[in-house]
């Protein structure tokens, strides 16, 4: 099985979920953590996934899962599975808040002018 890539191009024909979650500053490496093993240990072998990327912000109050799946229908399935439920809800007893959102990529813009 070949591992997931990110690839972010107006070209894939891919859906990108960002995921901004609100935590107490105590407690971002915990959820960073969680989301980390819930990627490892189930997202990898759930069909349609595709790759899934954690940024911890600066100000410890926010943790940013920018992640890439095939379509929004195989997400959903996905969503059903009782293995991604128990982590969901994991990451959401630490989180104070979550704001998923669904989005394509319009547009990448580079230095050097190469089209992503």
């Amino acid at each position: 099985m070949s591992s997931p890539t990110t690839t972010i191009s107006a070209d894939a024909d891919l859906i990108t979920l960002v995921n901004v979650f609100t935590v107490p500053p105590e407690r971002q490496i915990e959820l960073a953590d969680a989301l980390d093993r819930a990627t490892r240990d189930v997202f990898l072998a759930v069909p349609g996934f595709v790759s899934a990327n954690l940024h911890i912000s600066l100000d410890g109050r926010r943790v940013v899962n920018y992640a890439q799946w095939n379509s929004e229908q195989q997400y959903q399935e996905a969503m059903r599975r009782p293995d991604v439920r128990e982590h969901i809800a994991e990451a959401a007893a630490i989180a104070e808040a979550f704001d998923p959102t669904f989005a394509r990529v319009r547009s990448v813009h580079r230095p050097d002018g190469q089209k992503a």
